[in-house]
């Protein structure tokens, strides 16, 4: 099923880590390039419908963080139970689908129905992403480039289909759905070992709990951006989400590339960062979320200051150039903790659910009165507030 740890243990070569980030930089061109287009043929207005059920349902692809990263995490620790790990997580991830699905003939024929038309999307490329790291884990990373370039290429043919048909937001949704599904089924063939596996008792129990910590960081993040856009619809500013999708373009482009760059690291890393490499990689993960709570203060505090001299749109590049450095200092530095042991996993757990509830509360005292430039500063002030509440559990879980 896998390959073996003494082949695990050394890093993925540069040809092969080429071919994955074309795989997957092939896809975000074209996930956020057929934005582009739609926006240009439905115009602002029209656009604003698709824009918000993308952004207040992207954060469902990435449910699949957990049962991706258990896979990438435990296989190489523990190659015996591989099957089962890869299993487990394939089911796991497909249930947002079908109950995506499920809500999708409920809402039939109403103007809600692109909320679950979206999520239907999101979960289908979520599964997509775990049935590929299985292949990767698997020993077949051109699994993963090849999925995922073909999605691309497919993604560009349903969004000209779509506009050639004259599509609304909802139909289009359908073709983007339609066609991620197919590469996930294309890409499920040979993922899992055919036959009856029979894990270990608490095995199961013990993939999902890791499934469950692994998996909150990304969800979390993305669905915080989903409580952005929700404000804004709320507070009567539903245009705004327009102006706060495409401030996040680069921003998403950038954060995607760093997490998949630490996804092809991983099973090396989930190797090395035990015993005495578990102590080094917590030092390094403290000194990360130093400097990311010291730039996002200054970013904060700066921004704050110029609010009244500069327009919306200076802010938001202001405020990208925080936001973007300091995702990827404090992404690293969380994914040093969950790989370095259990108890690590769990502040790294806890912290992601503090920066969500900092968006949500922040967000709804903020975003009405101030819109997309105030959703941009929320979001660097929650990497604040995740650096300040992880330092002290570090500190505490050390002095143990």
């Amino acid at each position: 099923m896998v390959s073996t740890p003494a082949a695990r243990s050394t890093l993925p070569a540069v040809r092969t880590v080429v071919s994955l980030v074309l795989g997957r930089g092939g896809f975000r061109i074209a996930y956020h390039g057929i934005g582009l287009v739609l926006l240009a043929w439905w115009g602002a207005e029209v656009f604003a419908i698709y824009a918000s059920a993308v952004g207040a349902t992207a954060w469902l692809a990435l449910l699949s963080s957990g049962p991706e990263k258990a896979v990438l995490k435990l296989v190489p620790r523990l190659p015996r139970t591989g099957g089962v790990v890869a299993r487990t997580a394939v089911l796991t991830s497909a249930l947002p689908l079908a109950v995506a699905l499920v809500l999708v003939l409920a809402t039939a024929g109403s103007a809600v129905v692109v909320y679950p038309l979206a999520a239907a999307w999101s979960a289908a490329l979520g599964l997509l992403t775990v049935l590929v790291a299985v292949h990767r884990a698997a020993g077949r990373p051109m699994r993963d480039s090849r999925g995922f370039l073909l999605l691309a290429v497919l993604l560009a043919v349903a969004v000209l289909a779509g506009v050639g048909g004259g599509l609304s937001p909802a139909g289009q949704l359908v073709l983007l759905a339609a066609v991620t599904l197919g590469v996930a089924l294309w890409s499920a063939r040979g993922a899992v070992p055919v036959g009856a596996l029979r894990p270990r008792r608490g095995a199961t129990t013990a993939i999902l709990r890791a499934e469950l910590l692994l998996g909150l960081y990304e969800p979390l993040g993305s669905a915080a951006v989903g409580v952005l856009y929700a404000v804004l619809a709320l507070s009567g500013q539903r245009e705004a989400s327009t102006t706060l999708y495409l401030a996040l373009l680069v921003s998403s482009v950038v954060g995607s590339l760093t997490l998949y760059l630490l996804r092809i690291y991983q099973p090396v890393s989930s190797l090395r960062l035990r015993g005495t490499g578990a102590r080094a990689g917590v030092d390094i993960a403290r000194r990360l979320l130093i400097v990311g709570l010291g730039a996002g203060v200054v970013g904060c505090a700066l921004v704050g200051a110029v609010a009244g001299q500069l327009s919306a749109a200076a802010l938001i590049v202001l405020l990208l150039c925080f936001e973007i450095p300091i995702h990827a200092v404090v992404s690293l530095a969380l994914f040093l903790l969950e790989n370095a042991g259990r108890q690590q996993l769990t502040v790294a757990a806890a912290s992601a659910a503090t920066q969500f509830v900092a968006v949500t509360v922040l967000a709804a005292v903020l975003v009405p009165a101030h819109g997309p430039p105030a959703a941009l500063w929320v979001l660097v002030a929650s990497y604040v507030v995740l650096a300040a509440t992880t330092l002290p559990r570090l500190r505490s879980e050390q002095g143990r």
